[in-house]
């Protein structure tokens, strides 16, 4: 009977150590996980901020700079035509 209990008791042990084994294995699975999803909570956080926040504010700018030399064009040609009735005048 005492053999039956050493056996017994070894067997539960070595299943014991294996159980704590696989407990710590997925623990450090479940932080990786949520180290994961943390870091794809923020990459979304950014690609909203470059969609929806950088790049409209980029395209206005650009759109704002090929403007502009076209209406200083203008504002020069005002400019010189007045210039020029003035001179005549």
């Amino acid at each position: 009977m005492h053999t039956f209990c050493s056996s017994f008791i070894d067997e539960t042990r070595g299943a014991f150590e294996e159980l704590e084994g696989e407990i710590i294995r997925a623990a450090e699975i479940e932080t990786t996980m949520k180290r994961l999803l943390n870091e794809i909570e923020s990459t979304k956080r950014r690609v909203n901020a470059l969609e929806f926040k950088v790049i409209p504010e980029l395209n206005e700018a650009s759109a704002f700079i090929k403007m502009r030399p076209r209406e200083m064009e203008r504002d020069e040609n005002v400019c010189l035509k007045k210039i020029k009735a003035k001179s005549k005048a």
